[in-house]
């Protein structure tokens, strides 16, 4: 059933609605790129704002949004340091410091450094108002930023350098070194003489929740600019008046079809092989600078027909395809033959898969333009080169990770060797070619060769829309207990059927209702506890009274323990939206009770088990359940949990820190099927006369992932692709003992992650910064242990999304 709420795909025809931003211009550092304009007169230096949209902060050493001033006298608006990507205004004079306050740069504070998606960035600057705290405001999507730094408060009245008759940069910095940016810039407006909101230039999109462009219709002020980088030969024009600004370093060939409003994939400097990668032109750009490197994209896909171009700079060993996600990477010596990868071996004509050559076709030389044309669907790739076939089209249905998702994987066997691709943002992205503007309204891209027809360029207005919006199905909420008796917790934004419950600074047990279950003293069950439904003294502990509109009421206890609502309660609850009231289901061996929402991939099962090995259950879902989850009710059992990942020879526990196990009773080796999941006959899962309650997911793409990653114990850990900007991800180590790991979105507002709670455990949350980073299209780990352990075994996980990575910003 599809919700009343989905929208009509916008793809192929180009179809969008609301506010359009047009193009971004890219600079490249090695290249001095930057604008410059000097004001003809001091006007208002003490109110101002600016506003713009950025990306590609991660991997540049300075993304430099505007500088007044000298190398001594200046005040600065940038993202700074490579690996924190803190964000700094400051002013200096005569050599000191009149002020600096920055989004850092402590590891506690906020760090930007997501490259794959577009910030939101405005500064609010009044020196007039009289709270200090007010006299400069920093706003990330929409939202005021939550952490500073600060060596001295702009006191009353102060007189920035910007809108003084000095020069002003874009891109350039004179007093840091080195200098200049890599990164894209849109939509800048700069207005003189008032302090705005974000709301002058953005708004809340309705259905999705993520903060959108919007035009801005105030005024400007004397020394007030507006640059929109549509006019190619003028790429500084003032769109809205005459402050020109000089272009320095830029061509035309810099105006990128890469915007806020339809983000296009780039390579990721968060996803690479090998640490000495390095990444030009605005992630276009890569070289290995180390015997082999490989880099992967930002866009991944798992259906659907796709197009890229690919150039190497040298006669060299080089790769060009698509790659499975979560797959080993490739090796440091010997990459073609790696499973997961299936593409063009350029210095021989090989298409590889599976590691095997599978087909010989053209070989390509140095400059040569590859274009990479994959058919998800109906699995095929099919290469060209310099605009022409390199032969038939060849198939990969044989691999076993056929209809899997992928992502675009290129890579070469020389130190100095670029790679250069294009994604559809930029047809003269060679360097050294001239554009032949092949921009296709059927493709949204810019390519130098026309892709086949109904190939199309990776870009997020080409993605599908999402089966769902995620905030009508998961969200998290965080409150304070106030010891009144009943409490009514709202902002879920629907009425969930799965509320899981956690004192965050308590050793409280998690709490666990669901809607089949219902609600009361007896209905607890605990994710770290073997214990069967409702505890001895619920009602003195507290307990969830009813699922709502909006959310659920909890009562206090009888003996003000207040699990649910003390006041020295800080809490945090999970919620799910299933099928509300459930119904009989008789497609397996054993009937159920089933409530399920399809559509998100989830549903809650009660049934009563039978003794009998092999035994069947109907989950009520339209696709095979990726991960179980199933507890007896009525008996002292363990948490058993199935995941797609390890195997219906494996299982888990979650109550446990231990590695996964190996047992027939449990799933009777048997995976799921779309209608069915199988059991065998342990107490755990069915013992005769038992109750059982499971929880049933599958990956929804845009909404939810189930799937694993392989660490490797560094502080510069594995990134996990999921399709999504994660609100939610649990996290296990399958391999080894180590417990299971809880991060979202609330608990922490901003990157990086680290207030942990464990599923296993009812400690109180630790603070253990940094340890992952939850970004536009996944997650990265940032910790050299828990929970980017080094281990050969999968690490497995779920997550659920706040913003598909379709309409999502950078995080």
């Amino acid at each position: 059933m599809a919700f009343a709420s989905d929208k009509v795909r916008q793809g192929a025809a180009g179809v969008s609605t609301g506010y359009d931003i047009d193009n971004s211009l890219r600079f490249n550092d090695n290249d001095s790129a930057y604008l410059s304009w000097t004001a003809g007169t001091a006007t208002n230096r003490k109110i101002w704002t600016y506003s713009a949209w950025v990306k590609g902060v991660s991997d540049a050493t300075n993304t430099c949004l505007l500088y007044a001033g000298d190398s001594t006298n200046f005040t600065i608006i940038d993202f700074t340091d490579t690996q924190d990507g803190h964000f700094r205004l400051a002013t200096r004079t005569s050599g000191d410091w009149d002020s600096y306050k920055a989004a850092g740069p402590t590891w506690r504070s906020q760090a930007f450094r997501d490259p794959s998606a577009w910030y939101h960035i405005v500064v609010a600057f009044d020196s007039t108002e009289g709270t200090p705290s007010d006299r400069m405001r920093l706003y990330i999507n929409g939202s005021l930023s939550p952490t500073y730094e600060e060596i001295a408060e702009y006191t009353s009245d102060f007189e920035t350098h910007a809108n003084n008759n000095v020069a002003h940069y874009i891109g350039y910095n004179p007093f840091d070194a080195p200098n200049y940016t890599d990164g894209y810039l849109a939509e800048v407006n700069f207005v003189d003489g008032q302090a705005l909101t974000p709301s002058d230039f953005g708004e809340t999109d309705e259905d999705y929740g993520h903060w959108k462009a919007k035009k801005y219709t105030g005024t400007y002020g004397t020394n007030g600019f507006y640059l929109d980088f549509k006019t190619s030969g003028s790429l500084g024009n003032d769109a809205n008046g005459s402050n020109n600004w000089t272009v320095n370093n830029l061509a035309a060939t810099d105006q990128m079809l890469d915007s806020p409003t339809n983000n296009f994939a780039t390579m990721n400097p968060l996803n690479k092989v090998a640490a000495t990668m390095t990444y030009s032109e605005g992630n276009t750009h890569t070289v290995p600078n180390t015997v082999w490197g490989a880099s992967y994209g930002t866009i991944s896909v798992g259906s659907g027909k796709w197009y890229y171009e690919f150039i190497q700079s040298a006669n060299v060993e080089g790769l060009c395809g698509f790659q499975l996600l979560g797959a080993v990477d490739w090796d440091a010596t010997n990459p073609q033959y790696f499973d997961g990868f299936v593409g063009y071996e350029l210095d021989n004509g090989y298409i590889r898969l599976d590691g095997s050559n599978v087909a010989t076709k053209t070989s390509a030389l140095a400059g040569d333009i590859i274009g990479v044309a994959i058919d998800m669907d109906s699995g095929t790739i099919q290469t060209y080169k310099n605009g022409a076939s390199t032969g038939s089209a060849t198939s990969f249905t044989s691999s076993t990770y056929y209809g899997e998702e992928m992502t675009p994987a290129v890579g070469a066997y020389y130190s100095t060797s670029k790679m250069y691709t294009n994604f559809g943002q930029d047809s003269s992205f060679a360097g050294n070619k001239t554009a032949q503007g092949n921009q296709d309204s059927n493709s949204i891209g810019d390519f130098y060769y026309a892709p086949p027809t109904g190939y199309l360029a990776l870009c997020t207005q080409n993605l599908p829309e999402p089966a769902v919006i995620p905030s009508e199905h998961f969200n998290t909420v965080t409150w304070t207990g106030n010891n009144a008796s009943t409490r009514s917790i709202t902002g879920v934004g629907f009425q969930p059927d799965l509320v899981w419950h956690k004192a965050r600074n308590q050793t409280w047990a998690h709490l666990i209702y669901d809607s089949i279950r219902g609600t009361g003293a007896n209905a607890e069950l605990s994710s770290q506890s073997t214990g069967a439904e409702g505890w001895t003294n619920a009602d003195e502990y507290g307990y969830l009274y009813s699922f709502d509109s909006d959310g659920f009421t909890a009562t206090q206890g009888s003996a003000g323990w207040a699990y649910f609502n003390a006041s020295a309660g800080s809490f945090v609850n999970w919620n799910w939206k299933a099928g509300g009231a459930d119904v009989l289901n008789e497609n397996g061996t054993i009937d159920s009770q089933v409530s399920a929402n399809a559509d998100a991939g989830f549903s809650i099962v009660s049934y009563t088990g039978n003794g009998t090995s092999g035994a069947t259950i109907g989950h009520g879902l339209s696709s095979a359940p990726e991960m179980v989850i199933v507890k007896s009710r009525s008996n002292v059992e363990y948490w058993f949990v199935q995941h797609s990942t390890l195997g219906a020879t494996k299982y888990m526990v979650l109550q446990e820190t231990g590695a996964s196990g190996t047992s027939t009773t449990i799933w009777n080796d048997t995976a799921p099927t779309n209608s069915v999941f199988s059991v065998g006959g342990s107490t755990g899962v069915n013992q005769s006369a038992y109750t059982y309650i499971a929880y049933c997911f599958h990956s929804v793409e845009g909404y939810s992932k189930v799937g694993s990653y392989t660490g490797n114990g560094s502080t510069d850990g594995t990134f996990v692709y999921t399709g999504f900007r994660p609100a939610y991800v649990m996290i296990k180590n399958a391999a080894n003992s180590s417990s299971w790991v809880m991060y979202d979105n609330k608990r922490d507002t901003y990157n990086a992650v680290g207030q942990v709670l464990y599923a296993n455990s009812s400690g109180a949350e630790s603070d253990t910064r940094p340890r992952a980073d939850l970004l536009s299209n996944g997650f990265k780990l940032r910790s050299a242990t828990e929970p980017n352990w080094s281990s050969s075994n999968p690490i497995i996980y779920i997550a659920f999304a706040e913003t598909p990575f379709k309409y999502t910003n950078a995080r």
